[in-house]
């Protein structure tokens, strides 16, 4: 029966393999073709109308010049009628979920979500993703056994359009066909409870005695100590001790290059798949297709017209955008989208840059609030967390989380950073570990590096070592427990570092 439903379930992806190797033909006919099919679809909408969809949508080249520019806020009005009632507001269909998303200091967000976006962006990521570990691995089963299952909250009906309402990970598992749901675990209902720390305990209770599991995925910060709690339970070594049929870790969230020596030791073996995605409430943006490169194939047929600015001309505010073939190898980029999810130029957060555009592949650089230039150094989440990897290395370090702020210079005072970090496994050498770190940086940023000059702007970063498990005990006070949470890593300012000495 299992050799049934794996030949089968090859079949069914055979159509999404050959969609992948259309993204490195027709990349461009692909996005082409997604935004024709927003504008057309929903030129009846109240946007479309304002706008008119109409007429664009037979010469979409027109697209990025007659629409503005809008995040949330400029998107929440039309939001708000949709949540009082009002019809094709910002889609054509009606909206079969409300995802809810917030950041780390943001409120709640509510995006209304057509089951046609969940099915084409989400769903459809989904597939592109295992037709991508398939290409690697052709022996590959995804359903020999179960997979694992954790999710964000479902979080009820929406008071005023008796919709469901839930994080986007939860709407995601919510969807998988009823027919589907047995070669998963834990159950739906488990797998999307709002209360994370007891979702968490009850799910490690159940997995640490399941026979065999496939695939597992999640956010690597908030895996660990999951895996962690399986193997007391189990008393295994590693994990491989209790589910000798793993397979895949599939990740996303935060970097996983810090974390990627600790899952080796987790799951030691050889032919170990781990795939990097990049998704959030708003899209299912990239996979990693190929297991050699740290970078992502950006996906370009699931629902999703994709528009970039350079990061220097968006921090000025007076910035073009450009479409995907006018991007350029080693710039940093703010991504713009367009979703049949009724997002219309809409920035996310992140700052992505491509590392060929042949096809199209991108890294992950930091978010665009995660940045410090206190002194004039420009520095990027990317830049600091390579540069504590370089660090951990040459001194044997292993890094459960950290964050960074300024510490601004005073009369009689230069500034510096000031790094928080809680560390799995303490360097061997503490003097060492900065000493690196203090090299590295200045090696990842000249900026940086001219500012460190002769301690010329600023001297070298101050470290505070935080006890183990402060950051989970953290994120449980303000509200922000789970995988669709992150501790910030970079900020421009001291909020987030004064909170955590205060509790310190």
């Amino acid at each position: 029966m299992i050799s049934l439903v794996n030949s089968i379930f090859k079949t069914y992806l055979g159509r999404y393999r050959r969609e992948l190797h259309e993204h490195y033909e027709f990349p461009l006919d692909l996005q082409a073709a997604v935004l024709q099919d927003i504008l057309k679809s929903n030129r009846s909408t109240a946007f479309g109308r304002e706008h008119d969809f109409e007429g664009m949508w037979r010469q979409p080249d027109r697209y990025g010049s007659r629409i503005p520019v809008r995040n949330y806020d400029a998107h929440k009005p039309y939001i708000d009628r949709i949540l009082n009632g009002e019809e094709r507001v910002l889609t054509h269909e009606p909206p079969a979920w409300i995802a809810t998303t917030s950041g780390t200091t943001g409120s709640v967000k509510y995006l209304p979500i057509p089951q046609r976006a969940v099915t084409e962006i989400h769903l459809k990521g989904s597939w592109l993703s295992l037709a991508a570990l398939y290409e690697k691995d052709e022996e590959l089963q995804v359903f020999s056994h179960r997979n694992l299952l954790i999710g964000g909250a479902f979080k009820g009906m929406h008071e005023g359009l008796n919709i469901p309402k839930a994080d986007i990970s939860a709407v995601i598992i919510q969807s998988i066909p009823r027919i589907m749901r047995p070669f998963y675990i834990p159950d739906v209902a488990l797998a999307t409870a709002v209360n994370y720390e007891e979702k968490i305990e009850k799910i490690a209770q159940l997995v640490a005695h399941e026979p065999g599991i496939t695939i597992l995925g999640g956010v690597p910060t908030w895996n660990l100590p999951l895996y962690r709690r399986i193997l007391e339970i189990h008393g295994g070594e590693n994990m491989l001790d209790v589910w000798p049929q793993a397979s895949v870790f599939m990740h996303g969230g935060v970097n996983f290059a810090p974390y990627r020596k600790q899952f080796e030791q987790l799951f030691p073996k050889p032919n170990f798949l781990f795939q990097e995605i990049y998704n959030a409430t708003e899209g299912f943006f990239a996979i990693q297709d190929k297991d050699e490169l740290r970078s992502m194939l950006l996906l370009l047929s699931n629902g999703i017209y994709y528009e970039f600015v350079p990061w220097s001309a968006y921090q000025s505010e007076d910035f073009t955008a450009v479409p995907l073939s006018g991007v350029q190898t080693g710039t940093p980029y703010v991504m713009l989208i367009t979703t049949v999810a009724g997002l219309y130029r809409y920035p996310m957060g992140d700052l992505i840059e491509f590392t060929e555009t042949n096809p199209y592949r991108l890294i992950i650089l930091g978010r665009t609030q995660e940045f410090i230039n206190a002194f004039g150094e420009d520095l990027l989440r990317s830049e600091a967390e390579t540069a504590l990897l370089m660090a951990s290395q040459e001194t044997g370090a292993l890094v459960r989380d950290f964050t960074v702020a300024p510490q601004y210079i005073e009369v009689g005072k230069q500034g510096r950073h000031h790094w928080l970090i809680e560390f799995e496994r303490p360097p061997t050498d503490i003097e060492k570990f900065n000493r690196t770190l203090d090299e590295a940086l200045q090696e990842q940023n000249n900026n940086y590096a001219a500012k460190r000059g002769n301690d010329f702007a600023i001297v070298r970063h101050k470290l505070t070592l935080l006890p183990s498990g402060f950051f989970h005990n953290w994120m449980r006070e303000r509200g922000k427990l789970g995988g669709q949470h992150k501790v910030p890593r970079l900020a421009n300012h001291r909020e987030f570092l004064e909170d955590i000495l205060a509790h310190l």
